[in-house]
């Protein structure tokens, strides 16, 4: 897939595991952007950005914005999870920061 690298100005083609690979080890952030809003299950939250990071290289916290302004609420996820919900193949823009 289609990333755009903003620190070092380039677009790159890479798949979801070396993204994950950057986020747990390269200290890397990657933003996802999606056309649609997306809602939890309970209908409590809706987003259309998420930005994922790690914290230690085992636990990775994402972060919800909608419309470009930031939520208060996130998400922790292990390296077991993260192939669940993690999901940069349904965004229409993923950026690597």
């Amino acid at each position: 897939m289609l990333v755009k690298d903003v620190i070092k100005k380039e677009d790159l083609d890479l798949t979801k595991a070396e993204l994950v690979e950057l986020i747990q080890h390269g200290n890397r952030q990657v933003d996802l952007v999606f056309a649609e809003k997306k809602t939890d299950e309970d209908g409590y939250l809706s987003w259309n950005q998420e930005n994922w990071v790690s914290v230690d290289g085992k636990r990775f916290i994402c972060s919800y914005f909608r419309d470009g302004k930031a939520l208060s609420e996130f998400s922790g996820y292990n390296i077991s999870d993260i192939n669940n919900y993690f999901e940069p193949d349904k965004a229409v823009e993923v950026r690597l920061g």
